[in-house]
């Protein structure tokens, strides 16, 4: 078989490939002008840089602060005494007198005793009876126990109460499923109305 010759197309004439190669030198060019031009405004910089005259240096005066105003010196009196005070002859202070010693007591009835001081008499408390189910029986054996008033059972410590309740034998117990202390704190502290409306009306 013959070979065909391929046809070449239209456009690729030789004012197509002239225009390419304007195209390419254009842009060439403007590439090569921008370096150039970059060089030139960094060389121009570099020239300024070197011409510019050095930044005046701070005066040593200006940079320190000024000096606060020295106060003037206020003549001080001297702390030292005089050489005349010191030279003074030093005064001896007398001696105390020894007081005489007491004459030997004869025999013992010249003795003088103090007289003891007498206890003022405790004003008796409020009854233990005034207190919700306590009677007769029971604040006679508190009494014998040493807590005879209300205020004494008031001042009555949680520790104290629990030695009390163990003395109590067949009352055991009472001292907490009544509520002895509280009631007596209560009106130890004279407060009836916080009684009354616990423990119901005092005496009733």
């Amino acid at each position: 078989m013959e070979a065909r010759d391929i046809p070449t197309p239209a456009w690729m004439t030789p004012a197509f490939f002239t225009m390419i190669a304007i195209g390419a030198l254009l842009a060439l060019a403007i590439i090569i002008w921008g370096t150039l031009r970059r060089r030139a405004k960094a060389a121009e910089r570099r020239r300024a840089e070197a011409h510019r005259p050095p930044e005046p240096l701070a005066s040593p005066a200006a940079a320190l602060p000024a000096a606060a105003p020295v106060e003037s010196m206020i003549p001080v009196a001297p702390l030292v005494a005089p050489a005349t005070t010191m030279a003074a002859p030093l005064v001896e202070p007398e001696p105390e007198p020894v007081p005489d010693p007491l004459p030997a007591l004869s025999d013992k009835s010249s003795v003088v005793t103090a007289p003891v001081p007498i206890a003022a008499p405790v004003p008796e408390g409020r009854p233990l009876t005034l207190l919700k189910g306590l009677g007769p029986k029971a604040a006679a054996r508190l009494g014998e126990l040493g807590v005879a008033s209300v205020e004494a059972l008031a001042a009555t410590s949680d520790a104290e109460l629990a030695a009390l309740d163990a003395e109590l034998g067949a009352l055991a117990g009472r001292i907490a499923r009544d509520r002895w202390a509280e009631q007596a704190r209560l009106l130890a502290a004279g407060d009836i109305a916080g009684f009354e409306a616990r423990f119901g009306k005092l005496g009733g």
